[in-house]
C-alpha cells in the first residue's frame, strides 16, 4: 500500500468504514472442549464462555471516552448487560479497515456499522439459542446477555451459547441491511449516562500510555535535529565527543537521520548534545512571519487563477448590485498542539518484524508510510495501541514512529525515543498561518448579495493524499463554503507553501474560516444597522437546525440584556466541520475589556449544539466544554512566530495557552435530537473565536482581525478607533 491516500481511496474507505460488516460465527464441533472457543462474529466484538462482550476499538483513545461511546453503541443492539461490557484497543489489521480518528468522525462512521454488527450478532445467538432449547427463534427475545424462551422462561446466557453451541451461519452485508435497528424511543444503554469505562485505570495508575513502556534490554535514543523545519540537511557529523558520555551504545548516521543511542534517557541527551553537526539550512533559513505574511498579501492581491473553492451565481453583478460594500482582511497565527504527553514510541525490530508501541490517531497511514520507507510488507509493522495524552491531531503524524523504526533497524535492540517539550514545539506540524480577504455587498434591502472571500494558507493534505484534481485540500479549507443564503457568492483558494510544516490541529480550517466569516458577518449587520443575531437568521431559512440553536444560544446566553461598562456579547453560528455530516453549533460569548491595557477576560461561553443522537450525555458535554476551552485557548494565546525557517517558540513559558485560574463559566445546551449522530470534539473550538472578537466589538467599539487577540493587538485596534 502506498502511504499517500488518493482522495478516491480516502472516500472508498470512508464508505467501507461506515458499511455493514459480515458475521461469521465460525466455532468448529459440537462438543464443549471444541465449542468454548472465543466467539468472534466480526471485527466489532468477541464473545468469550465466561460472557464476557469484548469490543474492539480502532479509534485513538486521547481524553474524548471515545471507547465507551462506541461500546454503548455495540451493546445496545446486542442487548448486552454492560457488566458484561469490556473493551480493547488492538494492534493493526487489515480487517478493521481504515483506522483513523480525526474530524470528530467517530461515531459518525461507526453508528450505523456497529448497531448492525451488535444486532446481527444478537440475531445469530438468539438462533444459536433457540436451536439448543428446541423452541422456535421467533418465540425468543435477547434481553441482559440472555436468550429468554417467551412461552416457557426458560433461558441461556451469552456465555453459555457461546460455549454449548456451534454456529456457522454468516450474515452477508446486504443481511445486515435489512436488519431493522432499534427507534431511539426504545434505547437503553444509548443516551445514557454511563461513566466512562477508562476512569478506574485512569485514576489508578494503570492506564499505558505510549511513553510508559519498557521493554527487556530497550535503550534510548536522541536524535539531532536541523536548525530549520524543513529543507535542512546535515553535511559533516563528529561524534567524537559523544563516544566518551557515559553510557553511550552508538551514533546512527544515514541520509534521514543524525541519533545517538544511550543507556538511559538523559545520557542519550548529553551524548547527542556532544554531537558536532554541521548543517546546511536549506532554502527556508531567512524565513519569517514578516515575509511569510508579505507573501500571502502579494498572493492575495495577484493571484487570479488559483481554482475556485465556492462559486454560486454571478459575485460581479451581485457586486454591482449592491447599494453599499464593505472590506476587511484577517489573519490567523501558526498554532502548535500542545498535546501534554510529548511525541514518543518504543520500536523493537526483531526477525524482520516490527513493533511498536504507542499512540496513534492514523494507524493505517503509519504503517504505509513504514512499509515504503523501510522496504517492508506491510505485515511486517505491528502497531500495539495505547493511550494517548492527548493528540488534537498531532498523533495523525507518524514521523516520530518513523524516526524510532529507522534507529532500531540499525541497533537491533529496543529503542525508546522521547521528545522534549523544545523539541516536540519545534518539530511541530502546526496549524497554517492565515491570510482572508472579505468583500461583501449589502442590496438595498440591508441583505447581503455578494460575499467574495480570498483565502491563503499552506496545505497538509498533500502527505495524506487528500488534495483533489484541482490541487485543493478541503480540510484547510472547509467553513469558508458557510450555509448563509446569499445569492452570489465567490472563494478562492490560494495554496502558499512557506517552509514551515502544518498539519491538522483540532478543528482545523474552521478555526480560521469561521473567524473570518463570522467577524465579517457581524461587521455586515453593524454596518446593516441590523441586530447580529437577527441578521444572521433572516439567512438561515435553509438551514432550520442552525437557526434552532443560535435561538438557544442568544436566549440562553442572556442577548440583548444590559451589561456593564467595558464588557460586550458577541455570537457566532457554525456548521463545524463539513457541510456534509455538520454539528450545528452556535455560542454566546461575554468578555470584558479594560480599555487601557488591551486585556480581555472572557466571563462566560453558552454553547448550542445539535449533534443528532447522543450517546453519551456525560461524554458529549465534558467534549463540548473541552472544545469550547481549546477554542478560548486558541483564540486568547496561541500563536507561534518564525524566524530563520524554524518557530521561535520552544515551550509553555513562550508558549501559552489558557491557565485554571482563566476559565469562564461554560453553560453547554445540547439539543434533543433523533437525527443521525455527528460529532462533538471540534464543533465548540470553531465558534470561540469569532464571537469573542464580536464581543470585544461590542464592549469597546474596535475591530481586532488577527487571532490571537493579544493584549497589543485589542489596545492598538481601540487607539486606532480613537
Amino acid at each position: 500500500m502506498s502511504p499517500e491516500l488518493s482522495r478516491r481511496d480516502f472516500l472508498k474507505s470512508t464508505a467501507l468504514a461506515g458499511a455493514g460488516l459480515t458475521l461469521r460465527f465460525t466455532i468448529p464441533g459440537v462438543d464443549t472442549a471444541s465449542a468454548a472457543a472465543s466467539f468472534e462474529p466480526n471485527a466489532a466484538l468477541t464473545i468469550t464462555p465466561d460472557g464476557f462482550v469484548t469490543v474492539h476499538i480502532t479509534k485513538a483513545e486521547m481524553g474524548q471516552g471515545v471507547g465507551t461511546a462506541l461500546a454503548q453503541i455495540v451493546a445496545e443492539e446486542l442487548e448486552a448487560d454492560w457488566k458484561d461490557i469490556r473493551i480493547d484497543y488492538p494492534m493493526n489489521d487489515p480487517k478493521f479497515g481504515l483506522m483513523l480518528t480525526g474530524g470528530s468522525w467517530s461515531v459518525n462512521w461507526t453508528f450505523d456499522s456497529l448497531s448492525r454488527a451488535g444486532a446481527g450478532a444478537r440475531m445469530l445467538l438468539i438462533e444459536a439459542a433457540a436451536k439448543q432449547m428446541g423452541v422456535a427463534a421467533a418465540d425468543c427475545v435477547a434481553a441482559d446477555s440472555r436468550v429468554r424462551h417467551l412461552p416457557t422462561g426458560r433461558s441461556m446466557a451469552y456465555g453459555e451459547i457461546v460455549a454449548k453451541v456451534p454456529i456457522t451461519r454468516t450474515l452477508s452485508e446486504e443481511d445486515l441491511k435489512k436488519i431493522a435497528l432499534k427507534k431511539p424511543s426504545q434505547y437503553r444503554i444509548v443516551g445514557t449516562w454511563i461513566p466512562r469505562l477508562d476512569i478506574p485505570e485512569k485514576t489508578n495508575g494503570r492506564a499505558k500510555f505510549g511513553i510508559d513502556t519498557f521493554l527487556p534490554g530497550m535503550v534510548y535514543a536522541k536524535v539531532a535535529y536541523p536548525p530549520t523545519r524543513e529543507g535542512g540537511k546535515h553535511t559533516s557529523v563528529d561524534d567524537s565527543a559523544a563516544k566518551r558520555v557515559k553510557g553511550y551504545i552508538r551514533t546512527v548516521v544515514n541520509d534521514d537521520i543524525v541519533a545517538v543511542v544511550a543507556d538511559t534517557y538523559e545520557n542519550a541527551v548529553k551524548a547527542r548534545d556532544a554531537l558536532k553537526v554541521t548543517w546546511n539550512p536549506g532554502s527556508y533559513a531567512n524565513v519569517s512571519t514578516e515575509s511569510i505574511f508579505a507573501e500571502y498579501a502579494r498572493k492575495a492581491k495577484e493571484d487570479t487563477t488559483s481554482p475556485a473553492w465556492v462559486e454560486q451565481g454571478d459575485i460581479r453583478s451581485g457586486m454591482a448590485e449592491a447599494v453599499r460594500t464593505h472590506e476587511a482582511t484577517f489573519t490567523t497565527d501558526y498554532v502548535a498542539h500542545m498535546q501534554m504527553e510529548p511525541m514518543n514510541c518504543v520500536v523493537r525490530f526483531e526477525n524482520g518484524v516490527y513493533d511498536i508501541y504507542t499512540g496513534s490517531q492514523f494507524q493505517t497511514m503509519a504503517v504505509g508510510t513504514l512499509s515504503k520507507k523501510l522496504g517492508v510488507e506491510e505485515s511486517k509493522i505491528r502497531i500495539h495501541q495505547h493511550y494517548l495524552g492527548g493528540g488534537f491531531g498531532r498523533r495523525l503524524e507518524p514521523d516520530v514512529i518513523l524516526e524510532g523504526a529507522l534507529i532500531a533497524r540499525e541497533v537491533k535492540r529496543p529503542v525508546k525515543l522521547i521528545r522534549s517539550r523544545e523539541e516536540d514545539l519545534r518539530r511541530d506540524y502546526y496549524r497554517s498561518a492565515t491570510l482572508q480577504v472579505l468583500k461583501g455587498g449589502l442590496g438595498a434591502n440591508g441583505k447581503i448579495v455578494a460575499w467574495q472571500n480570498t483565502l491563503v494558507a499552506a496545505y497538509p493534505g498533500e502527505r495524506y493524499g487528500g488534495l483533489d484534481d484541482k490541487g485543493r485540500d478541503q480540510f484547510s479549507l472547509n467553513g469558508s463554503d458557510h450555509v448563509y443564503d446569499v445569492p452570489n457568492q465567490f472563494v478562492r483558494a490560494i495554496r502558499s507553501e512557506t517552509g514551515i510544516s502544518v498539519g491538522y490541529v483540532r478543528a482545523v480550517a474552521p478555526n480560521y474560516t469561521f473567524f473570518a466569516v463570522e467577524t465579517f458577518m457581524d461587521e455586515l449587520a453593524h454596518l446593516a444597522g441590523v441586530d447580529p443575531v437577527a441578521f444572521r437568521l433572516s439567512m438561515l431559512g435553509s438551514t432550520p437546525r442552525l437557526a434552532s440553536v443560535l435561538k438557544l444560544a442568544a436566549e440562553k446566553g442572556g442577548w440583548g440584556t444590559p451589561l456593564p461598562p467595558n464588557v460586550g456579547r458577541g455570537v457566532a453560528c457554525v456548521t463545524a466541520q463539513e457541510k456534509k455530516s455538520p454539528t450545528w453549533t452556535a455560542s454566546v460569548v461575554e468578555a470584558q475589556v479594560d480599555p487601557t491595557t488591551g486585556r480581555v477576560r472572557v466571563r462566560r461561553v453558552t454553547c448550542a449544539v445539535d449533534c443528532g443522537i447522543v450517546v453519551n450525555p456525560d461524554g458529549a458535554r465534558a467534549q463540548i466544554e473541552g472544545s469550547v476551552l481549546f477554542g478560548v485557548s486558541n483564540a486568547l494565546k496561541e500563536y507561534g512566530t518564525v524566524a530563520n525557517g524554524a518557530l521561535v517558540q520552544s515551550n509553555f513559558h513562550d508558549y501559552h495557552v489558557l491557565r485554571m485560574d482563566e476559565v469562564p463559566d461554560v453553560e453547554i445546551h445540547v439539543v434533543d435530537s433523533t437525527e443521525y449522530p455527528t460529532g462533538l470534539g471540534e464543533p465548540g473550538t470553531t465558534t470561540i473565536a469569532p464571537a469573542l472578537s464580536n464581543a470585544i466589538f461590542a464592549a469597546t467599539g474596535a475591530r481586532v482581525r488577527s487571532v490571537p487577540l493579544l493584549p497589543s493587538r485589542v489596545l492598538k485596534a481601540i487607539q486606532q478607533k480613537a
